[in-house]
C-alpha cells in the first residue's frame, strides 16, 4: 500500500516474534564457571578472548556480549563509542543495583555459546563497570582483568573512536581519561570480587603460553594447547600474538604525551607503567 511501511514493519515484527520464540525455547545455561574478560578498550580483551576460546573446555562468545543482548545500553547507540566512562551513571552496576533481566541475558548469550563446554566466556569493555553485579547474578563468576600501557591505549581510542558529534574523533584528554577511569573502577571493584585475575597485555604478548596457563590454573583447568605458532584475526590484523605498543606510541606527539601524563599519570604510576618525558 502506497505511503505505508506495512511490509517492512511486518517483517520486523515477525523477526522479533521469532527471536522471542527462540529465547523462550533456549535453556538457561548452567556452566561450571562464567568467565568475564574486562579491561579498557584497546587493551587486548579481543585477543585474550580469541586465545581463551582455543581451550577445549571453554566456549567464548564470537563478539562482545553487550552487542548480543538487548538488556544493556550500547556505547555506540548513545553516541559515545569507546567512551563508556562519559556515562558512568548508565554503565556502572554493583550488587546493590537491580539491573536488567538476568535470565534473558543468559539465554541470549547461550544462543551463541557451546553449552556443552564447562566454562563460558564473555568479554565487553563496558562490563568493566559491572563486575560486582555479574558476581551477584552469575554463578561461580570468575573475572580476568587485562591492562595495557596507557599511552598506547589512549592513542588507539582516539584513532578508532568515531563519535558522531566530533568531526576529528575523541581528543586525547578524553581518551586518556577513559583509560585511567575504567582501570580505576576495575581495580577498586576487584577488591569486592571473590575470583579475580589480573594480567598485563605486554606479558601476554611476550609470553602467551605462560600467561594462558596461569589463567588455566586460575580456572582449575588443564593447560592450554600450544598457541605460539597460530595466527589470530584481531580487528584489522591477521597475525600471531605481537606487542603493538610501540607502533601506537610512535603516533603520539609530544603534546599528546603531556596530556596523557597530566590526565592519567596517577594510573600510570598505580599500574607501574613508566612515564614518558614530555614538553
Amino acid at each position: 500500500m502506497k505511503g505505508t511501511r506495512f511490509k517492512e514493519v511486518t517483517r520486523e515484527a515477525l523477526g522479533n516474534i521469532l527471536r522471542e520464540v527462540k529465547i523462550a525455547a533456549k535453556p538457561i545455561p548452567h556452566p561450571d564457571k562464567w568467565v568475564f574478560i574486562v579491561g579498557c578498550y584497546n587493551s587486548g580483551t579481543t585477543l585474550l578472548s580469541e586465545l581463551m576460546g582455543r581451550h577445549p573446555d571453554m566456549s567464548a562468545l564470537p563478539t562482545e556480549g553487550h552487542f548480543i543482548t538487548d538488556q544493556f545500553k550500547k556505547d555506540y547507540d548513545l553516541g559515545i563509542p569507546r567512551m563508556w566512562v562519559d556515562r558512568e551513571d548508565i554503565f556502572r552496576l554493583t550488587e546493590n543495583d537491580e539491573g536488567p533481566d538476568v535470565i534473558r541475558i543468559k539465554k541470549e548469550w547461550g544462543m551463541r555459546l557451546n553449552l556443552k563446554k564447562k566454562v563460558l566466556v564473555e568479554k565487553s569493555p563496558p562490563n568493566t563497570g559491572r563486575t560486582r553485579w555479574f558476581q551477584k547474578h552469575f554463578e561461580n563468576a570468575h573475572f580476568i582483568g587485562i591492562v595495557r600501557n596507557g599511552y598506547a591505549v589512549a592513542e588507539g581510542i582516539s584513532r578508532k573512536g568515531d563519535p558522531k558529534a566530533m568531526k576529528d574523533g575523541w581528543p586525547m584528554e578524553k581518551s586518556a581519561w577513559q583509560w585511567a577511569r575504567s582501570n580505576e573502577i576495575m581495580l577498586d571493584d576487584a577488591k569486592h570480587l571473590k575470583k579475580f585475575h589480573l594480567l598485563r597485555y605486554e606479558d601476554l604478548a611476550s609470553s602467551p603460553q605462560q600467561e594462558l596457563n596461569k589463567i588455566a590454573e586460575f580456572l582449575s583447568l588443564p593447560a592450554f594447547p600450544d598457541v605460539r605458532n597460530e595466527n589470530f584475526s584481531i580487528h584489522e590484523r591477521n597475525d600471531s600474538v605481537k606487542d603493538m605498543n610501540q607502533s601506537s606510541i610512535s603516533k603520539l606527539s609530544q603534546a599528546d604525551i603531556s596530556i596523557v601524563n597530566d590526565v592519567a599519570g596517577y594510573m600510570l604510576d598505580r599500574l607501574n607503567y613508566e612515564r614518558l618525558p614530555s614538553e
